[in-house]
């Protein structure tokens, strides 16, 4: 409820003086959509930091569209193939330490001991985020890299780090998502 006037505009282009006690149907209607385009233009304007631990890179990640497993599923089974070979690491150290900002420019890693930018994914390169826990109690996010219907044959580079809890790998995988409707919303 406002208790001061507030001028605001109104489509015919002409300004009125509008009081909370006063307001009609479609003046509500525009106080909600403007609300909500305030939420969107705050969440585009964030930067959020988690600080995480980089496990490694799994290249040429080929995925098919069988309806017989999701994307998701299989996207873990090549992480944890990865792992068995050795291309991964089962466990992180301290040196594996990085911090990555999530933005509306998309995601950038910084090696924490050096403070250099390691990595950078702008947005409209994540095909998928996925957290998932590795069956050893360590919450892991999978992320998967290319641009959806640019790549001939659907290969990926999906990125594995390991978070500190499972409600940090959900905060990342929600900050993520909310961004993507954010910038469709205001499309």
């Amino acid at each position: 409820m406002f208790k001061s006037k507030q001028k605001r505009a109104v489509p015919s282009g002409s300004r009125e003086s509008v009081e909370s006690g006063n307001m009609s149907g479609s003046s509500n209607e525009n106080l909600t959509a403007s609300k909500e385009k305030d939420t969107v233009d705050m969440i585009l304007k964030q930067k959020v930091h988690f600080n995480l631990f980089y496990m490694g890179m799994v290249q040429n990640v080929n995925l098919t569209s069988a309806k017989k497993r999701d994307t998701e599923a299989q996207l873990i089974d090549q992480v944890e193939e990865a792992q068995i070979e050795g291309k991964l690491p089962l466990s992180v150290t301290e040196e594996d330490k990085v911090a990555i900002t999530v933005s509306r420019h998309g995601i950038k890693v910084m090696d924490t001991s050096r403070q250099e930018v390691f990595q950078r994914h702008p947005l409209y390169t994540i095909a998928q985020l996925i957290h998932y826990n590795d069956g050893f109690g360590k919450q892991n996010i999978a992320l998967k890299i290319g641009q959806v219907g640019k790549i001939i044959n659907q290969c990926y580079q999906c990125y594995i780090y390991q978070c500190h809890t499972e409600e940090e790998a959900n905060a990342i995988c929600q900050c993520v998502r909310r961004l993507f409707d954010a910038i469709t919303a205001k499309a």
